[in-house]
């Protein structure tokens, strides 16, 4: 069969950037380095856009033992279809640094994408983040800490970090409360406990430093939450304190309690969700 149709645009293409190195950081016991990458989702065609796009940082979860920066992407491209650039980051895992290093990342990427924003089409005015798992307790992390300054290190120092929104999917915000899931000195509890640096003495400290609930004040950004009441992972009670604490500051917030869903299980990602997220993006982005 031959055909002549005629075709309009109606959707717009958009394109995949990879491995875009945002950080280079200290490796093999500080010999060398490696790169620290991102990918971004952005329109095919920047010259049609007469103003920057608002940002979507996302952060994959893995335990803070393994990060994919793709492995999510196709999850994500809803959100450059209804205008947002999307910027999922590769941060260090506890294989390479402890936490802060994670947390520390995770500010220089969105530092350097505010120090880029032109070149990639972003509004550094509507930055915002999200992620799952433990890249939600990043996501939530860089909601808390605002331009609180204790976790920046490395270049674009004058690019101040303040974010919109943030997105949290089933994530840990007390990380004592995750510990102490764990029966004291077995595997799990030691394993749990070298995911933070400092000594023993010190890392109970540590872990409320770099816990979101203890960073909750007034000035924190809106949140979004989604925990399943299934979650055998991250149980639901850590979402459920994290949003009495963000509600008692007086910190906008929603929070979905999916009934019976496990940890990452699809239904996070289905159309439903999508809306409610583009929902949340769309009420704090600022014009």
């Amino acid at each position: 069969m031959k055909t002549t149709i005629q075709v309009s645009v109606r959707q717009e293409s958009i394109s995949l950037i990879t491995n875009i190195t945002y950080k280079m950081e200290s490796y093999w016991y500080g010999e060398t380095e490696r790169p620290l990458k991102m990918s971004l989702l952005l329109p095919k065609h920047k010259e049609l856009h007469a103003s920057p796009l608002p940002l979507v940082v996302w952060f994959c979860g893995g335990a803070f033992q393994v990060v994919d920066k793709d492995i999510w992407l196709p999850q994500l491209v809803p959100l450059a279809r209804q205008g947002f650039i999307v910027a999922s980051v590769e941060y260090r895992t506890t294989n390479d640094a402890p936490l802060p290093a994670g947390i520390i990342d995770a500010r220089a990427a969105i530092r350097y994408l505010k120090s880029h924003a032109r070149q990639y089409l972003i509004d550094p005015d509507n930055i915002f983040v999200m992620g799952e798992s433990a890249g939600a307790v990043i996501a939530s992390m860089m909601g808390v800490l605002g331009e609180y300054t204790e976790f920046d290190q490395g270049d674009f120092l004058d690019q101040a970090v303040r974010i919109n929104g943030a997105i949290d999917f089933y994530g840990s915000a007390s990380m004592i409360d995750r510990l102490n899931s764990h029966k004291e000195n077995s595997s799990d509890y030691i394993a749990y406990m070298q995911k933070v640096e400092g000594p023993d003495s010190e890392k109970l400290e540590n872990m409320r430093r770099y816990s979101p609930i203890e960073h909750v004040c007034p000035q924190t950004a809106p949140f979004l939450i989604f925990h399943g009441t299934g979650d055998e992972k991250v149980h639901v009670s850590q979402s459920d304190k994290f949003y009495d604490k963000l509600v008692s500051c007086g910190v906008p917030c929603d929070y979905y309690r999916l009934e019976g869903c496990r940890h990452g299980v699809d239904e996070f990602y289905q159309p439903e969700i999508m809306e409610i997220i583009f929902e949340f993006l769309r009420k704090y982005t600022v014009s």
